[in-house]
């Protein structure tokens, strides 16, 4: 069978997986997590380091042993953003907007000083390059900040249509916008898809560092792509469909650090000269090589980035303080602040699924060392009570999964009650928005001359902003007080039970 039609029907399968991933809803979404997400390099790599799981231990394996055997065809068959490419790069041959692909020189200066920074930075507890470069979590913004909003416009567009034929609907809530992270997220698709467009896969041979390193790698690759020189009649149709620009028929070479094992070329070779076959390998006479060279350099690199991963007393020594003076609350299962900047490599797979939309994205919130990685937004929204969908979907363990118990005793934060502001200390006037929705009873009344005034046992507490939501004041009365490091909440009443009244006043009331 045609290799290229197998990548074409897999690659187009894999990218259909991945849009239903990010806007499938939350049933679709936790299962194709649990199928797709291992097998992401980055995801796997960082879970495998931080929170070990069989399943992504096995994926990131499976990578190695895959691009061993047969070079990098996982940036064609399993990368999102590599398939994603792949579309703009058969658009702008429909169109007649793509350059004559010819053989380029490969960037190495470029792509490992990029490989070599991811490094040291990952290396100082900082996750800021890989967060902005790693092609999946790449991909995921694109589809959570452009593709996604798409979709629901259009929903929600159908849904007020139905109206008109007495056809009622509920609509859904879009992503929220942060513009500074949103110009990050613009200016990565436009890079990617002028790139493309013009130059094929130049993206993933020069700044991809997942390429980048599964090029040192695909070196030693036991099938390669070559050419036999005497059979050659120079006809550079092989040259004219490669999207890697790594055929140098000048020489009869392919670069396999840079072939993405596309088989466009085995597939147009009108003399059939273009093979793909187990490397022979003569050892007698070799000589040192640069490529040998940059691949021990890279594989101890990654090693010793690896090792600074796992060695926390390291890691905590050279990573840079957070720079924000008012933290931001991480979402239930994420056990800290610092496990969840030292681990999220900022997908947004949570942004997507999350139903309430209270996980954002961000911008430097975190400080650069988290950069673009998602926040609980309050007051905008609030932390469904019965929800736990981002832990279940977290492919880095960034957000660890709880089962539904756990999650509900899990406190992020805890509630701070702003008399100053509160219409019930203020005007004594009856509100109770706060005491409706809290799913804890953290909040509940006391009664004073028929007034019932709000207060807080933060013993209950875990800090799902609900309350801040229903609060009517502006700036709200009540708001959510971020825990670095998550605790455990008392197991509150149910949410069914009948708001409790205390008897006894606090010592602090001041009526």
């Amino acid at each position: 069978m045609n290799p290229v039609r197998i990548r074409i029907a897999v690659s187009l399968l894999v990218i259909s997986l991945f849009l239903f991933l990010f806007c499938g809803g939350e049933k679709i979404s936790s299962y194709l997590s649990f199928i797709l997400l291992p097998f992401q390099f980055v995801p796997a790599l960082i879970r495998a380091l931080t929170n070990p799981a069989v399943i992504f231990i096995i994926g990131l394996i499976s990578i190695f042993v895959v691009t061993l055997i047969f070079g990098r065809v996982y940036c064609s068959f399993l990368c999102p953003l590599g398939i994603f490419q792949d579309i703009f790069i058969a658009l702008s041959n429909k169109i007649g907007w793509r350059r004559k692909h010819s053989f380029q020189k490969p960037r190495d200066l470029l792509r490992y000083s990029i490989l070599g920074l991811i490094i040291i930075t990952v290396a100082l507890g900082s996750m800021s390059l890989v967060n902005i470069f790693d092609p999946y979590s790449i991909f995921g913004r694109i589809i959570t900040q452009f593709v996604l909003p798409f979709f629901l416009w259009i929903y929600n567009v159908v849904v007020n249509g139905m109206k008109y034929f007495h056809v009622y609907l509920y609509s859904k809530d879009t992503v929220p916008v942060v513009m500074s992270a949103l110009f990050i997220n613009l200016s990565f698709l436009i890079l990617i898809v002028t790139l493309s467009l013009r130059h094929g896969r130049l993206y993933c041979n020069s700044i991809c560092p997942v390429g980048t390193l599964l090029g040192l790698i695909s070196r030693l690759s036991f099938f390669k792509f070559a050419i036999d020189k005497t059979g050659c009649n120079a006809c550079l149709n092989c040259v004219t469909v490669c999207k890697a620009g790594c055929i140098d028929t000048q020489n009869a070479v392919i670069d396999q650090s840079r072939c993405v094992g596309c088989f466009n070329c085995l597939d147009v070779c009108p003399q059939s000269v273009v093979s793909y076959c187990p490397a022979v390998k003569n050892r007698e006479g070799e000589t040192w090589s640069p490529a040998r060279r940059g691949l021990i350099i890279g594989g101890v690199a990654a090693a010793g980035s690896a090792l600074l991963m796992i060695t926390s007393g390291i890691r905590n020594l050279l990573r840079p303080v957070h720079a924000a003076a008012a933290q931001p609350i991480t979402p239930p299962g994420s056990i800290s602040r610092d496990h969840f900047t030292q681990a999220c490599s900022a997908c947004h797979l949570c942004v997507s699924v999350c139903p309430t939309k209270v996980i954002t994205p961000s911008f430097l919130d975190y400080g650069m060392s988290g950069l673009l990685q998602p926040l609980m937004n309050y007051p905008e929204s609030f932390c469904e009570y019965e929800c736990n969908l981002c832990g279940r979907v977290c492919p880095t363990g960034a957000i660890l999964p709880l089962s539904m118990e756990e999650k509900q005793i899990t406190q992020i934060g805890e509630v701070d009650l702003l008399k100053d502001k509160c219409v019930v200390y203020i005007n004594h006037q009856n509100c109770g928005a706060c005491v409706e929705v809290c799913p804890t009873k953290t909040i509940t009344f006391v009664n004073r001359a028929n007034i019932l005034y709000p207060v807080v046992d933060n013993q209950y507490c875990i800090g799902c902003g609900a309350c801040s939501k229903a609060c009517p004041t502006d700036p709200k009365s009540i708001i959510v007080k971020p825990n670095a490091v998550h605790k455990k909440a008392v197991k509150s009443l149910t949410k069914d039970t009948p708001i409790q009244q205390k008897s006894a006043i606090p010592q602090d009331f001041p009526f």
